[in-house]
């Protein structure tokens, strides 16, 4: 399940290169910084939204403290088959480890 993930257009054209001239506002390091932003924000975005479903599948063997129930002592069983419950937890994974390069990477850049 690939995600493309939609950027504004003013973050769009900041980041193209025929913008990047010397008296560019858009070649700014707050230009930069704002689109660096809005990308982690929707991968972020994308991994909480997985999250979340995820743990409303183990939420119902699940007592407000975290105590494990006995329904679930006995046996999960994800609502949704176990194929696609595994495939969110990779897919997780992806937005996870998309985020930790990227913000890896942008640190690697700084002198």
């Amino acid at each position: 399940m690939v995600r493309a993930f939609d950027l504004p257009e003013d973050i769009v054209a900041a980041m193209s290169p025929e913008n990047h001239g010397a008296n560019d506002p858009h070649s700014s390091p707050a230009a930069t910084l704002k689109a660096v932003r809005y990308i982690v924000a929707s991968v972020d975005e994308s991994a909480l939204k997985v999250w979340e479903e995820l743990w409303r599948e183990f939420q119902k063997g699940v007592t407000p403290v975290g105590a494990i129930t006995a329904e679930m002592e006995q046996g999960f069983q994800p609502s949704c088959g176990w194929p696609e419950f595994l495939e969110k937890f990779w897919l997780l994974k992806h937005y996870l480890d998309y985020i930790h390069r990227f913000c890896r990477e942008a640190s690697d850049d700084q002198p």
